[in-house]
């Protein structure tokens, strides 16, 4: 199996987009390196003095120097489980909290000096590296700290405040621009202008008229619903349509770190609904909230690794892997939580036992004991989503075997054959071709089939090669896998097999349809040599004939009065009879050569050969001492097709030898004119002569072919097909050459 294109005059062309170029260079380099660590640098810089102003408010928080600040749970930008968490928690907590928070923070910072470090010249992985640094600096609470103890109003509460606005408004530029740099679809960079347009109010103190705290909520909802959907929409388009097989890899990447982290932050509202003792104020309450606070920041570490990941090692791992196994084992643990929870909860309910120990012992070997198949079932469902029906081999052949046996009609045959081939793998595009006189025909397809290249599938029957199976990947430029090659490997005998007979009834149609048309010809030929014959006759022996009664009874009547004038007369009548007799011979010639009835078809051959000959010119002839009796069809166009290829010897060929070859076996006849001439030449405008010798041998269904000869010369090679008859016969071999 190899990679082809279809040809050309099967082929459909998929518009796309020219590749960007995010390359710089010379001062272009320069600046933009530059501006990247200054803003890195100011970034950190108020990071840092975040973490001590946070640090020393916690620390307050402990020792009661903030306990005014309680009322304002804004300090803490979100974090508001602190203010129970102080009164449970003594000495460290401060240090732990920071540390525990703020160790996650340097994971971000490093994929972005690693993305700086190796693509610096891409203005694109610029760009991405300064919004790991941004996000992680805006979305920490001690940013928020910052910019409330400085004051929101003051110039370094402003500077934080369009810092923040700068970094939000890059999330939406990263959405519209990334992988390759471009806005894709072109309407992205009116919605990055409208996204800028709505960030302005956010950062509005609340006593402004046009700050966000006086908008209507449905109207805030609806416009974050909106943009969301469109950022959603645009890497979906972007990924169907213009994205090559490296880009969606990246987006992969991307998509799957950030699906994790929001999957991770909607599992934290599930422990409080098992278990209602952690939404109840106590202790355990308080474990539960530390427990979130500590590993959700860890957990977000999936989003600049994944990042990472696909602006610099997307090729070294497979991220179609990645996704299966979490689909299988993140459906495994969910569906593993609803069975316990339904035995515990719903077993517990029924029976009035909540919380029994048999009926968590129960639960816990349903599942122990379902465990298993559950997963090997989750694992081909995520198999069939992903990759369709490629585990299942003896499924697919089974339903091709089903579909082939309900078609009744060949021309349906091959369709349904790419439809099954398409659906069990989720392929775009399927096509069948395969030669009909030398050229590929595209007998089936389904989709749209690229001129890029294609993964082509020789089907090969009984040690013949029938024909051509074209697959196009499920995504541009992305290689089929090893499992989807074997199972195309499975299904090629079968479908070579249909291949051939769609074959073999083309074939049948074509040589009925020419068949149809020969006999068609050889009526017309009849007719036509019937109505020449007719106007021979009747516009050249009937006048004559007319004329030579007239001439004999003129000479009857002048035979006693001028005897001088009637031998004139009677002169007349010989000579013109002497030229009816030669017209006669003419038609007769034309209907059948005499000197086969004469001579025999051997015999003529050698007569003809004979008189070809010329100096210079040596005709030899190799010819059975005798044959069996032939058809006169059969003997009439040998010798025509044998006079008409000696005349073009003699007329073109400068040839110094030619031999004249006829032989019969296995009930064919076969008739050879060769010659050591000049040859035909390879655009040679076939002639009168050349189309009348293969009409004569299509007509009674032999074939005619006219090549040039391996050793130069122009060979004729045309066999007879005949019937028992002439095969039972008792056969000679070939003569002596003469």
């Amino acid at each position: 199996m190899d990679q082809e294109a279809l040809p050309e005059e099967t082929s459909l062309v998929m518009s796309s987009l020219p590749p960007a170029d995010t390359r710089l260079s010379g001062t272009r380099l320069r600046l933009a390196r530059w501006g990247w660590i200054l803003l890195v640098l100011i970034f950190c810089g108020f990071y840092l003095a975040g973490v001590l102003v946070y640090y020393v408010q916690l620390h307050g928080f402990q020792q009661g120097a903030y306990a005014h600040l309680l009322a304002m749970p804004a300090v803490v930008s979100g974090y508001d489980t602190f203010v129970s968490l102080y009164l449970l928690l003594t000495g460290p907590y401060a240090t732990l909290n920071i540390t525990l928070i703020t160790c996650f923070s340097p994971v971000w910072i490093a994929v972005s000096l690693l993305i700086f470090w190796r693509r610096s010249d891409d203005w694109m992985a610029l760009y991405i590296a300064l919004l790991l640094v941004m996000l992680v600096v805006s979305l920490s609470p001690a940013f928020s700290v910052l910019s409330r103890v400085v004051g929101l109003t003051s110039p370094l509460g402003v500077c934080i405040t369009l810092l923040r606005l700068f970094s939000f408004s890059s999330v939406i530029f990263f959405f519209a621009l990334f992988p390759d740099g471009r806005f894709v679809p072109s309407w992205t960079r009116w919605m990055t202008l409208a996204y800028l347009a709505w960030q302005v109010p956010l950062f509005l103190p609340s006593t402004s008229p046009f700050s966000l705290v006086h908008w209507p909520p449905l109207l805030l909802a609806s416009l974050l619903l909106c943009m969301l959907l469109a950022c959603g929409f645009a890497q979906l388009y972007r990924y169907r349509r213009v994205s090559t097989a490296i880009q969606r890899q990246q987006t992969k990447w991307v998509v799957f770190g950030m699906l994790m982290g929001t999957l991770f932050d909607a599992a934290n509202l599930l422990p409080p609904l098992i278990w209602p003792a952690l939404s109840q104020p106590g202790p355990a309450q308080a474990l539960y909230a530390i427990l979130s606070e500590v590993t959700f920041p860890f957990v977000l570490l999936l989003v600049p690794i994944t990042i990472g990941v696909a602006v610099l090692r997307y090729r070294l791992w497979d991220i179609d892997l990645l996704i299966n196994r979490t689909l299988v084992y993140g459906l495994l643990t969910a569906s593993i939580i609803g069975l316990y929870l339904l035995v515990v909860v719903g077993l517990g309910t029924l029976l009035s036992v909540l919380g029994s120990l048999l009926l968590s012992l129960l639960a816990t070997g349903l599942v122990a004991v379902l465990v298993q198949p559950l997963h090997q079932r989750l694992q081909r469902a995520v198999n069939h989503l992903m990759f369709g029906e490629r585990d299942e081999p003896y499924r697919v052949l089974a339903r091709l075997s089903n579909r082939l046996e309900a078609t009744l009609a060949t021309d349906s045959l091959l369709p349904t054959i790419v439809q099954t081939v398409a659906q069990a793998l989720k392929l775009p595009s399927v096509a069948i071709t395969y030669r009909q006189q030398g050229e590929d025909v595209l007998a089936a397809s389904t989709g749209e089939i690229s001129r890029e290249a294609l993964v082509r599938l020789p089907l090969v029957a009984q040690s013949e090669h029938m024909g051509d199976l074209w697959l196009a990947a499920r995504a541009r430029g992305e290689p089929l896998t090893p499992a989807d090659l074997r199972l195309l490997h499975d299904l090629a005998p079968q479908i070579a097999v249909a291949v051939q007979a769609v074959r073999l009834t083309a074939e049948l149609r074509h040589l009925t349809t020419d068949l149809q048309q020969s006999r068609t010809r050889l009526v017309t030929a009849r007719e036509e040599e019937r109505r020449r014959l007719r106007r021979d006759l009747h516009d050249g022996l009937g006048p004559t004939l007319a004329s030579l009664t007239f001439k004999i009874d003129a000479a009857r009547n002048l035979l006693t009065r001028d005897s001088t004038r009637a031998d004139r007369l009677l002169e007349e009548v010989r000579q013109q009879t002497q030229g009816t007799l030669a017209q006669i011979r003419r038609l007769v010639y034309d209907l059948r050569p005499p000197a086969l009835d004469e001579l025999g078809l051997l015999s003529a051959l050698r007569e003809q050969a004979v008189s070809s000959q010329h100096q210079g010119l040596q005709i030899l002839v190799e010819v059975p001492e005798c044959l069996p009796p032939l058809p006169a069809a059969v003997e009439v166009a040998a010798y025509r097709i044998a006079l008409e290829a000696l005349t073009n010897v003699v007329r073109h060929a400068e040839a110094q030898r030619c031999f004249l070859r006829l032989c019969l076996q296995e009930s064919v006849l076969t008739l050879e004119v060769s010659d050591d001439g000049k040859g035909i030449a390879d655009d040679h405008r076939i002639g009168v002569g050349l189309l009348a010798m293969r009409e004569r041998a299509v007509e009674l269904g032999g074939r005619c072919g006219i090549a040039r000869g391996p050793s130069g010369g122009t060979t004729v090679r045309v066999t007879f097909p005949l019937g028992v008859a002439a095969d039972s016969s008792p056969f000679s071999p070939p003569g002596s050459v003469s």
